[in-house]
């Protein structure tokens, strides 16, 4: 009786999963000789909190740096540096396009271009809220030279109550049935978003 009771409570409590969207690794395989990557400032097609574009951007970078070890990734301080000057001086550009230029500028042979969709904050605290944490973001490597992606992927998460999801269970403990935060939740896509693109890179 009493493990029949335990379940039917951490069915009550959060689980963290999610209107997950598509998540594609790869378009197809590459040729090209990528040996150096720039990761370009995040940019938002919706209205952010301030200063998350530049915490996603962070975040991945921090990741890059510590998974991707056969690559060289463009020093943060660097490639920062350059969008400024490049939008500054180019301000009809669009962010893809400084992008481009700014790979172009600094040698690489790929950049990351990153979209923020949602970015909304859970209403409540971590042990009951009335709103959940939701993200939703999207990433491109795109070849410098002539504009072709290379590689995308998807991350969207909504967390959800335990009993709407039961098969994630794992990430119910990970998380410690926390409601977890924003920030949390996108940290958390971030490391999934590296990984896959990792896992791409060695492929090819």
């Amino acid at each position: 009786m009493a493990p029949f009771c335990v379940f039917i409570l951490s069915c009550t409590v959060p689980m963290q999963r999610v209107d997950k969207g598509p998540q594609r690794i790869a378009l197809k395989p590459t040729e090209l000789d990528i040996r150096k990557i720039v990761l370009v400032p995040f940019a938002s097609d919706t209205e952010v909190p301030p200063g998350k574009e530049q915490y996603l951007t962070d975040i991945m970078y921090n990741e890059l740096i510590s998974k991707i070890i056969n690559i060289n990734i463009v020093p943060h301080e660097s490639s920062t540096s350059e969008f400024s000057k490049v939008k500054s001086e180019n301000p009809d550009l669009t962010n893809r396009e400084v992008a481009l230029r700014i790979g172009n500028n600094l040698g690489a042979q790929a950049v990351l271009i990153g979209n923020i969709f949602t970015y909304s904050e859970r209403e409540g605290g971590e042990l009951g809220v009335s709103s959940p944490a939701s993200v939703a973001f999207g990433v491109d490597l795109v070849n410098t030279a002539n504009g072709e992606k290379i590689w995308e992927n998807y991350f969207a998460e909504t967390q959800k109550p335990l009993f709407e999801n039961v098969a994630e269970v794992g990430k119910f403990f990970k998380r410690k049935g926390r409601w977890i935060s924003v920030d949390e939740l996108a940290k958390e896509g971030v490391i999934e978003v590296v990984d896959n693109l990792n896992k791409f890179l060695e492929q090819n």
